[in-house]
């Protein structure tokens, strides 16, 4: 497995792992918001799985939403600081990596 496809995915399962993390009862989070950005992050499962250029490339796009809602919970609210910094994190690591594995696969040739 390249090494860019590992860092993609790892990073994808972060960001699904801090979404998830939004419902731990502690944190007193409207279900509303979280579901669905939990559900948005399952849908490109099987085309990165199955290594798709194409998922690849519009999962970029989609990791964007994901870098505001961190932003803005970074700094918007103090309860949710580190579920803010990590998914700012994670989500810039996705975009950089998928934009590169991207890269690589159409370079290759693959469709």
């Amino acid at each position: 497995m390249h090494p860019l496809k590992t860092i993609c995915l790892a990073s994808w399962l972060g960001l699904l792992g801090f979404q998830c993390s939004l419902l731990l009862p502690k944190l007193q989070v409207s279900y509303f918001w979280s579901l669905p950005l939990i559900a948005l992050l399952l849908i490109p499962a099987k085309g990165l799985l199955a290594d798709r250029l194409y998922t690849y490339r519009w999962i970029g796009f989609l990791t964007l939403l994901y870098f505001c809602v961190g932003i803005s919970e970074l700094v918007a609210n103090p309860e949710l600081r580190v579920y803010g910094f990590g998914t700012t994190i994670v989500s810039l690591l996705l975009f950089l990596s998928t934009i590169y594995y991207a890269r690589l696969l159409g370079s290759r040739g693959d469709p």
